[in-house]
């Protein structure tokens, strides 16, 4: 619990950082008021920015940040985790890409907080593949990823990369 509070005080008051910060790849933009159609103009009154996270998701100590980005020719839009260097740069990771006509803003990006989270193969949506767990334990923060009133699926560090298990289906 302790550690959970440490965490959304990183992600809220040390990690005041906006899009000026980092720089999306070429062709990628980060979303303007514009953008604000569908579920996220639907559900702005809950979740005011569904298209970015903050916090130390790697667990070296340095605010990192998740957006939804979107590439408008060819169309496309993403998940991108901006990871901290120390020498205050960043390693970009494309987490998640969908190409073509599906909206981001019928999905969106939240703090997943540290703790146990029994999987969607671990509550019976289907049978667990080989390195799928039952239930994720996260110790530090994570990325939840999910479609509005729909499926929902954890993005987390492992270490070496970021992978991604669904809660949800």
């Amino acid at each position: 619990m302790h550690r959970a509070l440490i965490a959304f005080w990183l992600a809220t008051v040390v990690c005041p950082a906006t899009a000026q910060d980092v720089r999306p790849p070429t062709g990628w933009r980060f979303p303007g008021e514009s953008d604000y159609r569908s579920s996220w103009a639907e559900f702005r009154k809950d979740i005011p920015r569904p298209f970015k996270v903050q916090a130390d998701f790697n667990g070296d100590g340095l605010p990192d940040q998740a957006w939804i980005l979107i590439r408008d020719n060819p169309k496309a839009w993403g998940v991108f985790v901006f990871v901290s260097q120390r020498d205050g740069g960043y390693k970009l990771h494309e987490v998640l890409r969908v190409d073509g006509d599906n909206e981001p803003q019928d999905f969106g990006i939240s703090l997943a907080q540290p703790g146990r989270y029994k999987t969607a193969c671990g509550k019976g949506y289907w049978e667990c593949k080989k390195d799928e767990p039952e239930t994720l334990v996260l110790r530090g923060p994570a990325i939840n990823y999910f479609k509005y009133e729909s499926a929902s699926s954890v993005i987390y560090w492992t270490g070496q990369r970021f992978r991604t298990v669904a809660i949800s289906d």
